[in-house]
C-alpha cells in the first residue's frame, strides 16, 4: 500500500477549510448501503450532508460539478472493531507485543495518527475502537472531531473491562455485579462512548475461551451503561460467555465461534449484532514474523479461521445481523476491508458483504439515521472505487480511489492509480 503522510495532511488542511457551497459529485454508478444500485449518478453535498441524490443535480441545484469518471460510489465504510492506538515507532522487530509495552505515549500517538490515515485509505470513515489505555483513543477521537487531525470518526471504549485492567480486591474470588457496575461507571465517567467487556480469554495467538464473568456480573455492567445511554459489546472467543451476554442484552458479540443454533436464534430475536473478526487471525499468521509466532501457532490460527467462517455461515443462515470488524492492530491498518473477502468465503453475496460495513455497522453504532447510506439527509461519507463491488468485492477492497468524510475529500488518488491502497490480504487457509 502507498500513502504519503505529508500529502494526506496537506489534502486535509485544504479541504477542512472548504466552503459550504453545494458540490455535485457525478459518478458512473452509486451503490447504497443496502447493497442496491441506485438509479442515479449524482450526489449533491452541502454543509457535510447529502443534499440530494439523483440525475442532473448540477442544473437543478447549482453548485460546483465534480466529475468522478470511471468510479462507483458507496457510503463511507464502518469498521466495528479496531485497536487504532496499537502502534510502534517503526516496523516490529519480532516481538511486537513486548515492543508495544516499551513504546512511549508520544510514539504511540504518532503511530495512531498513521493508523488513522491508513484506515481512511481503505475507505473506512468510522471505527469503533475497543480497548486502549493512557486516554490515547479519547485524545485521538477528540483531535479528529475538532478538525485538528485527519482520520475516521472514532467511537471509543477506553480500557475494556478485563481481569488485568480490573483486578479483584483481596478476598473477592469472583467479580460481583456491583464490581462490574463500578467498572463500567469508571469508563463512562472517563468519557467512553462504548463499554467493552472481555467475557472470556482469547486474543491474537491465544485461542482459548475461558469465561471471566458470570451472567449476573455482565448484566450489572449493561444496566449501568444503558442508564447512561451507552452501548455494550462483549468479547468471547467461544460460546462460553454468549448466554450471559444474550441474557444481559449487550449490543454486540465480538469474535465468538462455535455458537449453537439456539444461541444464534436468541441473538437474532434480541437484535444482537455479530462481529466475527475472521481476517485478523489471517493477519497474525501472515505477519507471524513480526510477533514471534512459530509455524504451529500460525497453523492453529488458520484452523481457527475455518471455525470462524463456519460460524458466520451458520449465523448468516440464521439471519443474525453481521457487522464488519477488522480487529486491526499494528501493521494491519489499511487491511481493514480484507474482512469482506472472508464474508464472501462464508457465503455472503457482495451486496450482503457491503451491508456489513455500512447499514449494519451504522445500526450497531446507533447511527442508522446518519451513517451507512447514500441518501438525503445522511452524513456525506462517500467512498469512490474503480470497478463494480457488486460483481467482485475486491473492487471495494483494492479499488478505493476517493474518500469523502463529512463532505470533505480526505483521500484522492484520481490520476495516480499507483497510490491506491492495495492491501495484501494473503490466504485465509
Amino acid at each position: 500500500m502507498k500513502i504519503s503522510f505529508s500529502a494526506a495532511i496537506a489534502l486535509f488542511m485544504i479541504t477542512a477549510a472548504a466552503g459550504a457551497d453545494p458540490v455535485v459529485y457525478r459518478f458512473d454508478s452509486i451503490i447504497d448501503g443496502t447493497g442496491e444500485r441506485l438509479q442515479a449518478t449524482d450526489i449533491a453535498v452541502e454543509n457535510g450532508e447529502i443534499l440530494a441524490v439523483g440525475i442532473g443535480l448540477d442544473t437543478s441545484l447549482g453548485g460546483t460539478l465534480e466529475l468522478m469518471n470511471g468510479l462507483t460510489a458507496l457510503p463511507g465504510l464502518i469498521d466495528a472493531h479496531t485497536h487504532i492506538t496499537y502502534g510502534l515507532a517503526g516496523p516490529p522487530k519480532g516481538d511486537a507485543w513486548a515492543e508495544l509495552s516499551t513504546t512511549s505515549r508520544d510514539e504511540r500517538f504518532n503511530a495512531a495518527k498513521r493508523n488513522a490515515l491508513l484506515t481512511l485509505a481503505s475507505g473506512v470513515t468510522s471505527v469503533r475502537d475497543l480497548n486502549a489505555d493512557q486516554n490515547l483513543d479519547f485524545d485521538l477521537r477528540d483531535a479528529i472531531n475538532q478538525g485538528n487531525l485527519p482520520g475516521p470518526r472514532i467511537f471509543a471504549s477506553g480500557p475494556g473491562i478485563h481481569p488485568f485492567n480490573d483486578p479483584l480486591p483481596e478476598g473477592m474470588k469472583t467479580a460481583t455485579p456491583e464490581f462490574l457496575r463500578a467498572a463500567a461507571q469508571r469508563r463512562i465517567d472517563a468519557g467512553a462512548d462504548w463499554i467493552k467487556i472481555f467475557g472470556t480469554s482469547g486474543s491474537a495467538s491465544d485461542l482459548t475461551s475461558r469465561a471471566f464473568y458470570t451472567a449476573d456480573a455482565i448484566k450489572g455492567a449493561v444496566e449501568v451503561a444503558t442508564a447512561a445511554g451507552k452501548r455494550v459489546t462483549l468479547h468471547s472467543y467461544g460460546p462460553q460467555a454468549v448466554d450471559g451476554a444474550i441474557a444481559a442484552g449487550v449490543t454486540s458479540l465480538d469474535h465468538p465461534v462455535g455458537m449453537s443454533l439456539e444461541q444464534l436464534s436468541a441473538m437474532r430475536e434480541k437484535g444482537i449484532i455479530y462481529v466475527p473478526t475472521i481476517d485478523h487471525n489471517r493477519y497474525y499468521a501472515h505477519h507471524g514474523h513480526e510477533y514471534g509466532y512459530n509455524e504451529k501457532t500460525q497453523a492453529n490460527l488458520h484452523v481457527f479461521i475455518g471455525r470462524n467462517i463456519e460460524s458466520v455461515r451458520q449465523a448468516h443462515a440464521a439471519e443474525v445481523t453481521i457487522a464488519m470488524g477488522s480487529d486491526a492492530v499494528m501493521t494491519g491498518f489499511g487491511q481493514n476491508t480484507c474482512e469482506l473477502r472472508a464474508f464472501i468465503a462464508a457465503g455472503l453475496t457482495p451486496a450482503e458483504a457491503i451491508q456489513t460495513a455500512t447499514v449494519n455497522g451504522a445500526l450497531l453504532l446507533g447511527k442508522e439515521q446518519s451513517l451507512g447510506r447514500i441518501a438525503t439527509g445522511f452524513t456525506a461519507d462517500i467512498v469512490a472505487v474503480a470497478g463494480d463491488p457488486l460483481a467482485d468485492i475486491n473492487a471495494l477492497i483494492s479499488g478505493v480511489t476517493v474518500v469523502i468524510k463529512g463532505g470533505n475529500p480526505v483521500v484522492d488518488h484520481r490520476g495516480n492509480a499507483a497510490a491506491i491502497n492495495q492491501p495484501d490480504c494473503g490466504s485465509l487457509y
